[in-house]
């Protein structure tokens, strides 16, 4: 059960330190935020301060010394100093993909690994971790995150939350098109709308990551509602169907991004047992406030998947 005091408390102690870091010494919040995450776990810091400011980030540690928390607290807690930071910076708070979702991204999870174990997770555009560490604490298993990150204060803030919450992780500061590994049970991401002079960069993460699937394995992304339209001459279309297939696509509700609607897309990578599947799963999702409409297509969701367990 989630405490909301506890979240609270450690909220306060991230705040009031990462305030402290911003007043004395200029830092920007989020690396404040970084550094008051450092103190907790180590009682160090990446860079040497006057005693006068340890011994107040110290002072604000030990009101906190003692207290349990959850994981899930934890990566609350981080989330609000998250969105005060982005804030402070003049970032875009779209940047965090919404607890909902990664909630919702597990359920699904549940469904699609009934019958296949998940150890490993990889996001490959991880930023601060927010929605790996939000899949993984639902799914309340032993999972080892693994994710790829270009912005070096987003990737150690991605380390720290894992390290947190005891999650097992390696967290690459690098360009997500040049990281190569293998086996992961499950690759899940959040892909911003992109192009380059190398063509669409959606496109380009799911092709280059894919084969980092094992067999059987599920690629999630949730995509803009035009992803499919920028595929014109069908090339992305035939290079999945190569090694996988698609199995879901859920619209999420329009309310969740202003101006921007967005999708859940479902691949699954071939192997020896694959079947295909002819009906893919395709769900226009409601507002996760209408408990109603929500609540009965999720009965929906639920019917598909027990029609279909031999096939998982």
């Amino acid at each position: 059960m989630i405490n909301k005091l506890n979240i609270e408390k450690i909220f306060d102690y991230l705040d009031n330190t990462s305030v402290v870091f911003y007043e004395k010494k200029k830092m920007p919040y989020l690396e404040g935020l970084n550094e008051s995450i450092n103190f907790l776990l180590d009682d160090e810091f990446e860079e040497e301060y006057e005693d006068d400011l340890v011994l107040e980030i110290v002072n604000h540690k030990d009101e906190i010394r003692a207290l349990p928390f959850q994981p899930e607290e934890v990566r609350k807690s981080v989330q609000l100093c998250l969105l005060r930071g982005y804030k402070h910076a003049n970032l875009t708070n779209s940047l965090i993909t919404p607890d909902t979702i990664g909630i919702f991204i597990s359920y699904l999870v549940k469904k699609l690994y009934k019958n296949k174990e998940i150890t490993s997770i990889l996001d490959p555009l991880v930023g601060t971790g927010n929605l790996l560490y939000t899949v993984i604490n639902n799914l309340e298993v032993e999972v080892k995150a693994f994710g790829v990150e270009n912005d070096h204060l987003k990737c150690k803030l991605s380390r720290n939350l894992g390290d947190m919450m005891d999650i097992e992780n390696e967290i690459f500061f690098q360009d997500t098109l040049t990281y190569y590994d293998y086996g992961f049970n499950l690759i899940l991401t959040d892909i911003d709308k992109e192009y380059n002079e190398d063509g669409y960069f959606p496109y380009k993460v799911i092709n280059h990551h894919f084969d980092a699937l094992a067999d059987g394995g599920y690629f999630i992304s949730i995509i803009d509602n035009d992803f499919f339209e920028q595929d014109k001459n069908q090339v992305f279309k035939e290079e999945i169907i190569k090694r996988g297939q698609i199995f879901g696509l859920i619209k999420l509700s329009d309310t969740l991004f202003k101006g921007t609607p967005k999708s859940i897309l479902i691949i699954r990578k071939n192997d020896d047992k694959t079947k295909t599947i002819e009906d893919f799963l395709l769900v226009d999702l409601p507002s996760f406030n209408d408990l109603v409409d929500f609540n009965i297509t999720i009965n929906q969701i639920d019917t598909w998947f027990s029609k279909r367990e031999e096939d998982l």
